[in-house]
C-alpha cells in the first residue's frame, strides 16, 4: 500500500466531504419538498372540508325553503300571501346565487359535486313552478290558496333536495 501525504489525505477527506454534502443537500431538499407538499395537501383538504360544510348549509337552507313553499302549497288552510310568496322566491334566488358562487372544482369529492348539480336541477324545476301568477290572480292573490296557484307536485323536488343535502352532510363528516 502506498502511503499518502497529509495534503493527499486532506484532498481525499475534502472530496468525500463534498460528496456527502451534495447528498445531504439533495436529501434535505427532498425532505423539505415532501413536507411542503404534505402541508399544502392538508391545507387544501381543510379548505375543501370547509367549502363542503358551507355548501351543505346552503343546500339545507334551499331544502327548507322549498319545504316551506310545499307546506304552504299543500295545506288549503294556509293561504300564501303575496309577501310570503315574494319572500320565498327572493330567498330561493339568493340561495341559488350563493350556491353558484361556490367553486365546484374545490369540493373534496365527486359525490359532493354531483349533489350540488342535483340541487341546481331541482332549483330550476322549482323556478319553473314558481312562474309569475296569471294576470287574473294579481288582485286576489292574498286570498287564493297556494295549491290553486302552483297546482303541481312539489314533493319530488323537495325530496331530491333533502336527500342531496343529507348526502352532502355525510360527505362532510366522512371527508378526512
Amino acid at each position: 500500500m502506498t502511503t499518502l501525504t497529509s495534503s493527499e489525505w486532506a484532498a481525499w477527506v475534502q472530496a468525500i466531504g463534498s460528496i456527502i454534502a451534495i447528498f445531504a443537500a439533495i436529501g434535505i431538499s427532498a425532505w423539505q419538498n415532501y413536507i411542503d407538499t404534505r402541508r399544502r395537501s392538508m391545507e387544501q383538504r381543510g379548505y375543501s372540508k370547509r367549502l363542503m360544510s358551507v355548501t351543505h348549509k346552503i343546500a339545507y337552507d334551499i331544502y327548507l325553503t322549498l319545504h316551506n313553499i310545499e307546506q304552504l302549497r299543500s295545506n288549503p288552510l294556509k293561504n300564501e300571501t303575496r309577501q310570503m310568496r315574494d319572500f320565498n322566491r327572493s330567498k330561493l334566488g339568493r340561495l341559488e346565487q350563493a350556491l353558484h358562487a361556490i367553486p365546484l372544482h374545490n369540493l373534496g369529492t365527486i359525490t359532493a359535486v354531483e349533489q350540488v348539480m342535483i340541487i341546481f336541477s331541482q332549483i330550476e324545476a322549482a323556478n319553473n313552478l314558481l312562474a309569475p301568477e296569471p294576470a287574473d290572480m294579481k288582485h286576489h292573490i292574498d286570498h287564493v290558496p297556494c295549491s290553486e296557484i302552483y297546482g303541481r307536485a312539489w314533493r319530488p323536488i323537495v325530496e331530491a333536495c333533502r336527500v342531496a343535502s343529507y348526502t352532502l352532510r355525510g360527505e362532510v363528516l366522512n371527508y378526512t
